[in-house]
């Protein structure tokens, strides 16, 4: 990258980071994570494009899974194992209602059916887009469509929690690791740091969130759990995290699109009721979980920033990561099946 492309980059995070601080000063819920989002979408509009953010959005994750595996107990671990059936149901039902608001979508923004449903289904942006991208697909319409969804999710479901809960929810200590607990922590980042850099390599979904919590699960098996992140490098994780999905949020884009505009938001408001409405109650009730970590683990965003919420709201960390992780990959590995199969036959809207 060019001293310009850095230059760019870091007075990118430096608007998001004053965004996060401006809203933590107004008591924002979630100030970081949406400060940031609109502190980088300003500078974005204002100065132009940062495409470079991959690296920042990665080192936010895997500060985010190391902190998340903190929470990780044998216990804890046993609870998450017997509600996988749940868990796949519920990614399911995500994928069934995305298929459903693919054709809605298709007709209001007159795209086709492949495009439709890369657009509907709720999986990760860079993988529809790049599906998109080998089917013929219109990749531009996919990240918009990805993008309004994720922003619309992280803006609305966590801020709404936060307003109506955030009275209830405990506080995290924020006294210092010792010095085993640094080393749990370096070593849970630097082992997860390097085994998620080979398991992309391999096309594993993810792994920048997903391997934290499996390295820390296995650190505490030989006695050496994962000690609490201090506040400071979650804040910065939030700044990364939404400063990268700021960067994003072009209006120009969004303007040139409006069709897309409404079919991406009926699809994004299908998926929040059934999934949201209808199943938090559902779950609640028949399985006594919480249901600010259901409401958040169920909520069709982004994974990074569902956990990132997760740890704002000091919720049930582990199952928001069980039930996200567990519907990205079912719909990452059904998307291609399911275009495969609907494009046959299947004539433009």
């Amino acid at each position: 990258m060019s001293s310009a492309g850095w230059g760019s980059l870091l007075a990118l995070f430096a608007a998001a980071g004053g965004g996060g601080a401006v809203f933590a000063v107004w008591g924002v819920p979630l100030a970081w994570i949406l400060g940031a989002m609109a502190g980088a979408a300003v500078y974005t509009n204002l100065f132009g494009p940062v495409r470079n953010t991959r690296l920042a959005r990665r080192s936010g994750q895997l500060i985010l899974g190391t902190s998340a595996a903190a929470v990780l107990t044998a216990e804890i671990l046993a609870a998450m194992a017997g509600l996988l059936p749940v868990m796949f149901g519920a990614a399911l039902l995500a994928i069934l209602v995305g298929v459903a608001a693919a054709r809605p979508f298709a007709v209001i923004a007159r795209v086709d059916r492949t495009t439709a449903i890369l657009s509907a289904l709720p999986a990760g942006l860079a993988e529809m887009a790049s599906l998109a991208q080998d089917r013929g697909a219109r990749s531009d319409i996919v990240t918009v469509t990805h993008t309004l969804r994720v922003f619309a999710v992280v803006t609305i479901v966590p801020f709404v929690l936060a307003a109506f809960a955030a009275p209830a929810l405990p506080q995290e200590g924020q006294l210092a690791p010792d010095a085993l607990g640094w080393l749990s922590i370096l070593a849970c980042l630097g082992l997860s740091a390097a085994i998620s850099l080979l398991a992309g390599r391999f096309g594993m979904i993810n792994p920048w969130i997903v391997v934290p919590m499996v390295v820390g699960a296995g650190l505490a098996v030989v006695d050496l759990p994962v000690a609490r992140m201090p506040q400071l490098p979650l804040v910065g994780a939030q700044i990364l995290i939404g400063g990268s999905l700021g960067a994003q949020l072009l209006l120009t884009e969004f303007a040139r699109l409006p069709r897309v505009l409404v079919g991406a938001s009926l699809s994004t408001a299908m998926l929040v009721l059934v999934m949201l409405v209808l199943g938090v109650p559902f779950l609640a009730l028949t399985l006594g979980l919480d249901p600010l970590s259901l409401a958040l683990a169920l909520s069709p965003g982004g994974f990074g920033e569902m956990v990132a919420s997760a740890k704002a709201l000091d919720v049930q960390v582990a199952v928001v990561v069980g039930f996200q992780f567990v519907r990205s990959l079912l719909t990452n590995l059904a998307a291609p099946f399911l275009v495969g199969r609907d494009c046959r036959g299947m004539s433009e809207p």
